[in-house]
């Protein structure tokens, strides 16, 4: 082991005897008789005292330094003066159960199995101290069996616990996915009917307050019964529209940006469809829908798309004189994809610009009721911007803006 061995004095063991735990109430003739036969022996730093695996027959008590009780790389503990460690070698020779190293220069006492053998025979007193620090200690370690196992049924209980908890977790995500999934159909159905209003009602009753329109303009060949009549079905239609829009309203209020689709939209074919549906309407007043259209896509949600660029198209329409154009363009511009409505009607003058999208009744054009705030909350809604460009007499051009896909990918 590359040790030296050094001579110490009888009474020097018997202080180091005394403060082991194994030999601490062992009466002084039987340190005496145990000092007699310990062996002292020096080690340096990083020596090896003994490896795992290895067979042994003493036992060792650290009079001064330290060592580490290691297996492999993994320190177990560390021991220091008046330890004592492979104690159970005096009884048997079972292998050693892990390695013995230095940290530090080390002074040791060695008892071998041979040496304690023959103190046994030769002295009981011995025996009889040994036994009893023996039996203490399995004392101990059945009080910390004990322990252990308390602390054992303590953890199963607490694991237990934990799987019940776990297990509610998982019921509560299954019921929250459910009622996300229950969320996301109604959010599905409260699109299409939003799309229904929009499409079903909104184009019939703009077509309808047209045809209103040009009868009101003609009212000197009608019966006063019947421009009664005719203000009554006006009213009507025009409750009925603000209804909608309210209606709309209310609901732009309350979505969440998250549940707007997220889809490929060609703004050409929404043109397209809007097109279709105001034909009739522009054949009353007898205008003319002049398209100027780029194949184009961006990211948003058809519906209300379809709900804005109506919008808008539908208030071309009402304040457009009789044989005039309505002229749509669809065009990209640096990042963004526009779409430009304008029409020849008798304009907005500078003071009902600055407030257009908040109160559109201040610019006198009372069909509007809320339709241009709805627009301008789903434009936003989407991330877009929305602008109008008009002077009083000279007719009104909105744009609609949006990113780009390429800009958003």
């Amino acid at each position: 082991m590359g040790s030296s061995i050094s001579i110490s004095t009888i009474d020097d063991k018997i202080s180091v005897l005394k403060n082991t735990r194994i030999f601490s109430e062992t009466e002084n003739f039987v340190l005496y008789e145990i000092a007699s036969v310990l062996t002292e022996v020096r080690m340096g730093r990083g020596q090896v005292i003994f490896k795992k695996g290895e067979e042994g027959d003493k036992m060792y008590i650290i009079k001064e330094g330290s060592v580490r009780v290691h297996d492999g790389g993994h320190v177990l503990s560390r021991l220091v003066k008046g330890q004592v460690f492979g104690e159970f070698a005096l009884f048997d020779e079972e292998v050693r159960s892990a390695s013995i190293t230095t940290e530090e220069p080390t002074t040791l006492y060695l008892l071998g199995q041979e040496d304690f053998y023959k103190l046994l025979i030769d002295k009981p007193e011995v025996t009889q101290g040994v036994l009893k620090k023996v039996i203490r200690r399995i004392r101990e370690m059945n009080e910390l069996e004990s322990k252990l196992a308390r602390s054992y049924l303590k953890i199963q209980k607490q694991k237990n616990e934990i799987e019940i908890q776990h297990r509610n977790i998982l019921e509560q995500k299954t019921e929250l996915e459910k009622r996300n999934a229950q969320l996301t159909k109604l959010n599905e159905e409260k699109n299409e009917l939003i799309g229904f209003v929009s499409h079903g009602l909104r184009n019939p009753l703009t077509s309808s307050l047209c045809v209103v329109d040009l009868f009101q303009q003609e009212t000197e060949n009608l019966h006063p019964d019947q421009q009664e009549y005719l203000r009554l079905v006006q009213n009507s239609l025009r409750k009925m529209n603000s209804l909608i829009n309210q209606t709309l309203d209310i609901d732009i209020i309350e979505l969440q940006r998250d549940n707007l689709k997220n889809e490929k939209v060609n703004l050409a074919d929404i043109v397209r469809q809007l097109e279709e549906s105001f034909k009739y309407t522009l054949s009353l007043k007898k205008l003319e829908l002049s398209l100027n259209l780029n194949e184009l896509c961006i990211l948003a949600d058809s519906n209300f798309i379809y709900l804005i660029l109506d919008n808008l198209l539908s208030n071309a329409i009402k304040f457009s004189p009789r044989e005039k154009t309505i002229a749509i363009d669809l065009f990209q511009k640096e990042n963004k994809v526009c779409v430009e409505i304008s029409d020849e009607g008798p304009g907005i003058s500078n003071e009902a610009l600055k407030i257009l999208f908040d109160n559109p009744k201040a610019h006198g054009r009372k069909t509007d009721k809320t339709g241009l705030p709805i627009v301008k909350k789903y434009v936003e809604a989407m991330n877009g911007q929305i602008y109008c460009n008009s002077r009083a007499g000279e007719g009104t051009t909105f744009r609609v803006e949006f990113d780009s896909i390429d800009e958003i990918l």
